[in-house]
């Protein structure tokens, strides 16, 4: 087949979907105790990417369950440093000595370390020091991004394949009607358009161009494994013709 997918999923967030997840994505992003994630639910993700071979990346957020994360807050650099280097041990040490092969921030923080460069630095502060030989998945040309690659810290620029997107480029609010693709036809036209035509169409039927590295699905969107499965089996039925 000519060509592969690397899709990457948000886990760990006790939604149930991990298990149906896990056989259908390259990486995962574990909540490590920011918006959600304690070490026992860690330790069960871990165990189940491990099974089916899929890399394993941390997925830290502001410190807000009660807002999933989805909220910008507005912390002192310290403060902020301080939760997140709490976060990431707190992954580091369950995966007992393993390679931790990406960072990928969550929710607020995510859209944050994109237009902030003050966030976006604290962040790479605490993964340079806890962990520098993992890579950052992130918006291309974004805040953290940029600077990363300045420091030579490998980046894995990615598209969303469940959010609708703006016509400037970046996604929907979550409050607007169609943010979330949530079925399989809408996620298999999204998956096509980006591999095929390295770009989206946005809300207002706009085109978008971009080049992707790696794929997400949100684990906490209802049906994701079952609306992902589909859209995947269209896809590879379609390649296998080729």
């Amino acid at each position: 087949m000519k060509n592969t997918l690397n899709i990457n999923a948000d886990v760990g967030e006790g939604m149930g979907n991990d298990a149906f997840l896990m056989p259908l994505i390259q990486a995962c992003n574990i909540a490590c105790g920011g918006h959600t994630g304690t070490a026992l639910e860690i330790q069960k993700t871990i165990a189940l990417a491990q099974k089916h071979k899929v890399k394993i990346g941390a997925h830290p957020a502001y410190p807000d369950p009660v807002n999933f994360g989805r909220k910008s807050l507005k912390m002192h650099q310290k403060t902020l440093y301080q939760t997140l280097e709490q976060q990431l041990c707190l992954m580091l040490t369950q995966l007992a000595g393993e390679q931790l092969h990406h960072v990928k921030p969550h929710g607020a923080l995510y859209h944050d370390c994109i237009t902030n460069e003050t966030i976006a630095g604290t962040l790479l502060e605490v993964v340079e020091l806890l962990c520098p030989d993992s890579l950052l998945i992130t918006a291309s040309n974004g805040a953290l991004a940029q600077l990363a690659q300045k420091k030579g810290i490998e980046v894995w620029n990615e598209a969303f394949i469940d959010r609708g997107y703006q016509d400037n480029g970046q996604l929907l609010p979550r409050t607007a009607p169609h943010a979330l693709l949530d079925n399989p036809e809408a996620i298999y036209e999204r998956i096509k358009n980006l591999v095929y035509a390295k770009g989206v169409y946005s809300d207002g039927g706009n085109w978008i161009p971009l080049e992707a590295k790696t794929l997400c699905v949100h684990g906490d969107t209802p049906n994701a494994a079952s609306n992902l499965k589909s859209a995947l089996d269209r896809f590879w039925e379609n390649e296998m013709k080729k």
